[in-house]
């Protein structure tokens, strides 16, 4: 017997509860005897992410535009990778807010963007691309469903969350949570009655994807409580890098 895709979304808030207990929300996000600049210390390592974001749903996660045919679930996620095109630019915005914002050479910024320090969200969109780039429609609907579990449950951590000269971020505050909240994938035409019903095993298959996304989210969200822990002057954390990359050398095995 088919059940309603209902099932996998109920599966997704249950995990997403789960991922809300992670450290990252605990010891940074909602600690309040942390300056604002503090809570948001990880903010600059998720721009390889975030730019990359706009490149899964532009080139991954849209898909036949224009097919008279196209699956209901497919219609839906490329109206949802419309909504998300433009949440970067509130990202770029809030650099200078958080004093993150360095003037540097593009070659040292290419150093900075691809450094170690900024891997965690560079695998992440790779892990994520691979993940779609092998599954059916309602996997990758399960998936971006999932992905957005994770990002409203950042971003209402994110709001009220002042810097000390009172200014709210854009991208991480309550403009954007109320943009994720808003996304037509959420709205209530999307409801239980308009999802497809699937099979047992495809409920399974969907609810598989659903713990890699969270699983590969609590990796990502460790590496960013690390980074704040770790770095809390932009300006000297990417002076560090540039002379880390600088002071690198190829593998002997390599040379020659």
């Amino acid at each position: 017997m088919e059940r309603e895709m209902q099932e996998v979304i109920n599966y997704i808030e249950k995990q997403r509860k789960l991922y809300e207990a992670h450290d990252f929300f605990v010891q940074l996000l909602t600690d309040e005897s942390l300056s604002g600049e503090r809570r948001l210390a990880w903010a600059p390592s998720v721009i390889p992410f975030i730019m990359g974001y706009s490149d899964l749903n532009k080139y991954v996660f849209r898909k036949g535009e224009g097919d008279a045919q196209l699956e209901h679930l497919q219609v839906l996620l490329n109206a949802h990778t419309y909504e998300e095109d433009f949440h970067w630019q509130w990202l770029l915005n809030d650099l200078d807010k958080l004093g993150a914002d360095s003037r540097m050479s593009l070659s040292d910024a290419t150093r900075v963007l691809w450094g170690a320090d900024f891997k965690h969200s560079r695998r992440l969109c790779l892990e994520l691309a691979s993940l779609a780039s092998d599954s059916p429609t309602y996997a990758v609907f399960a998936m971006v469903e999932a992905i957005e579990a994770v990002s409203i449950t950042i971003f209402k951590h994110c709001r009220g969350i002042t810097m000390q000269d009172g200014r709210e971020c854009e991208f991480f505050g309550t403009k954007h949570y109320a943009a994720e909240a808003s996304h037509s994938i959420k709205s209530p035409e999307v409801a239980e009655s308009s999802l497809p019903g699937l099979s047992a095993i495809k409920r399974e298959e969907a609810k598989l994807i659903v713990d890699r996304v969270f699983s590969l989210f609590a990796d990502w969200s460790t590496s960013l409580l690390r980074f704040a822990t770790e770095n809390d002057v932009h300006a000297l954390t990417y002076e560090r890098m540039v002379r880390q990359s600088k002071d690198m050398q190829p593998d002997a095995g390599t040379v020659g």
